[in-house]
Parts: C-alpha cells; structure tokens; sequence
C-alpha cells in the first residue's frame, strides 16, 4: 500500500498532462494515425529535395520537385473537399494512404534497381500530393465532426503540435538515411510508415464503424456541390479574410521550405545531416506554441494570434537567408516556428468554427487551394534564385507579403476587433 499514494500521484500528473481532446476515443485513434502520416509528409518533402538536388544539382529543379507536390491542391482542393463531403471519411483517408504506400515503394524500387529518372520522382511526388491535398480536407473536417465547436481550435493545436513535433523527427531521420546514400532506404522507409498508417486507419474505422456517413448530400452533383463550397468564402468576411492571408504566405513566403536544401549547401555550407537538424527545428517553436494552444487555445484572441503569426514568419524568413551562420540559422528557425505555430494554430479553426458543419471538407478544400497556391511561388523562388541568388530573393518576396497582408488587413477593419462564438 505504500506505493499507492505514488501511482496516484503519477496518474494525475500524467492526466494533467493529457490533452482534454484526447478524452474522445475516436479522436485518440485518429489523432495515432496523424502523427505516422505527419511523419511521411515532412520525411518526404526533405527526401525529395535533397535527392533531386544531388541528381540535377538545380536549385531550379528543386522547385519543380515542390510543385509537383503543391500543385494538386490549387488545382482540386476543392474537388478533393468535396468528395471527402460525400464519402465515408475514415474510407478517404485509408485510400490516401494506399497511394502513398504505392508511391513510396515504387520509388524505392526504381532507386534500388538503379532504373529511376527524374519524371518518374516527378510522377511519384505529384501523387503523394494529390494524397495531401485529400487528407487535409477529410482529416480536419473529421476533427470538427469529433469535438464540440469550443474544443475545435484545441484539437487542430494538437494537429499542428503533432505535425511540427513530427517534421523535426522525420527531418533528422531523413537527413540520418540520406547520408548513406542510398534513397531506396529513404522510400522504404517511407513505405513502412504508409503501411503502419494503413492499419491505424483501420483501427479508425473499426471505432467508427457503427456511425452512418454524415453527408447527406451524396445525391447531389458534384458542380453544384463545388459551386456551393466556392459561395462561403464570398459570405463568410472570416473566411475570405483567412483565405487571402493563407494565399500571400503560401504564395510568398512558405516557398522558402523547398529552398532550404539550396539554403543549407549553397549558403550555410553544411552537409544532408545539418540539413535535417535546420530543417526540422522549427518544429521546436512550434510544439510549444501548440502546447499552450491545446489547453488555452478559447482564452486567445484567435484572429489576432493568427495575424501575428503570419507577420512573425515573413519577418524571421529574411533573418534566416541574410545569416551565414548555422547556429544562428538554426536559433531563427525555432523562432520562425513559433510563428508558424501561431498561424497555423489559427488558420483551419477560424474557418471551421464560421461555416455550416455540412459544409465544412468543402471549406477546408478553399484552404487547401489557398495553400496549394504555393506550387506558383515555388516555382518563382527557384527561378528567380539562380538568376539573382536565394538572400535578395526571398527577402524581396518575404517584404511583399508583408505589404499586401498589410492591405488585405486595412480593407476589413473589424478583423482584428471582433469576436467570433469560438473566441
């Protein structure tokens, strides 16, 4: 009996660490398949451009390698949206990691055999992008469907903290396999994981299986249903006010992510280990901001926090190209997560808390168009680069965003002021 006052203190302290969200069975098994499929997102994206990289030596190559992941969802987020609407969510997210598993292991056949060219990296990375762009809209609408409107923006804090702790762990364990030099134990690698998160999904539905399918709009046309999701943003002020800041930063600043190969060998001089190590630390900024943002996410201002986010990260994007330094870099990364955190945080509850719940996948694709309008500024970035370097380049475009984010603000004064019901 003497151990039993020290279980019991060791239970609460572990309880008060839980997050509440975590509470909800259904969640928890979801939130277990986030955190393998968070990890195959960052470990590719690091892969990839550093692969590609050592195959074309590029920058510019590297930027098509971004494109080809981004593009899907400019092009079919809101198609994706609205089929994650009309289908069964636990059967979308299984088919999207189906894909993966495929994408990933072809890769690391044609790697291993030596018959790998760069179109099919290309063909491969577009599919785990249309894979993305179908997860982000099912996955955070299955979120709101979870919780209550108030517990929302805490459970996406919980995404976004799990998705940054992730990105620092699958960038270390990319840059770890990648100086090997072999990419096949990349892709398997990554295969592995896409099969892990096939079973998790089957777990979900498992859990939700006695649920019917909420969408109750199966019988309704696709057209009409894409008109329908592209009228919220018009109505919403939130909403579109959201959607256009998303725009700016994923247009102008994010594509900065994909330079960070030509960053860390060109400017830092640093080798595919320090890569994997600057890659990720701004995952460390970022689970702390999620942390705190689980727990207290309704006692912010929410629109506010989002704002300064978004500011935050423009600015400490120019820091990291001017420095020359690798500790530096990697202490401004960290803080440029912290903003991203903020940003992120924000940016998927603000919309799902302001639309109707059947509606909500359909709002998440307008984000993931937002945010697949990256595609374009990558694209930039890398051209613009090899003519006049990556420092005056991202700089120039960082300081853009800035300005128009500035306009974009000044046009809807109440933003900043009002406050929503989830506030």
């Amino acid at each position: 009996m003497a151990h039993a006052p020290a279980r019991m203190f060791v239970t609460k302290a572990l309880h008060s660490l839980t997050p509440p969200v975590l509470a909800v069975p259904a969640y928890r098994r979801l939130w277990h398949s986030s955190l393998l499929y968070y990890h195959a997102y960052h470990f590719e994206i690091v892969t990839a451009g550093w692969v590609v990289l050592v195959l074309t030596g590029s920058p510019v190559s590297v930027g098509v390698a971004g494109f080809c992941r981004t593009i899907p969802m400019f092009v079919l987020g809101l198609v994706f949206g609205t089929v994650a609407d009309r289908f069964r969510r636990t059967d979308v997210l299984l088919t999207v990691q189906i894909v993966g598993l495929c994408a990933s292991a072809t890769l690391a056949v044609l790697f291993a055999t030596g018959m790998v060219h760069l179109w099919q990296v290309y063909l491969m990375i577009t599919l785990l992008g249309c894979g993305w762009a179908t997860d982000f809209s099912t996955r955070r609408a299955l979120i709101a469907e979870l919780h209550a409107r108030e517990r929302v923006v805490s459970a996406l804090s919980l995404e976004s903290m799990s998705m940054q702790g992730n990105k620092i762990v699958a960038a270390l364990v990319s840059g770890l396999l990648l100086a090997t030099g072999k990419p096949a134990l990349c892709y398997g690698w990554l295969a592995i994981v896409y099969a892990c998160n096939c079973l998790a999904v089957l777990r979900l539905r498992r859990q939700l299986e006695a649920t019917p399918p909420e969408q109750s709009a199966r019988s309704v046309r696709l057209p009409i249903s894409v008109r329908d999701g592209l009228t919220i943003a018009l109505r919403t002020p939130i909403v579109l006010n959201v959607l256009l800041i998303t725009l700016v930063m994923n247009l102008l600043v994010f594509p900065y992510q994909q330079m960070l190969p030509v960053i860390g060998r060109d400017l830092l001089h640093v080798g595919p280990t320090q890569l994997g190590l600057l890659a990720g630390a701004d995952g460390i900024g970022a689970i702390v901001v999620g942390a705190v943002l689980t727990r207290h996410a309704h006692r912010v201002r929410q629109r506010l926090l989002f704002v300064a986010g978004a500011f935050g990260v423009s600015l400490f994007v120019i820091v990291l190209v001017v420095s020359r330094v690798f500790a530096f870099s990697y202490a401004t990364q960290i803080a440029l997560g912290l903003c991203s955190g903020m940003f992120g945080g924000m940016q998927a509850g603000l919309i799902l808390n302001n639309v109707e719940a059947h509606l909500r996948a359909r709002a998440m694709g307008l984000l993931a168009m937002a945010i697949g309008a990256s595609p374009f500024g990558i694209l930039f970035i890398g051209l613009l680069s090899s003519a006049v370097g990556p420092t005056a380049t991202i700089t120039g475009m960082s300081l853009l965003a800035i300005a128009l984010m500035a306009v974009i603000i000044a046009r809807d004064h109440t933003f900043l002021t009002r406050r929503s019901t989830s506030e």
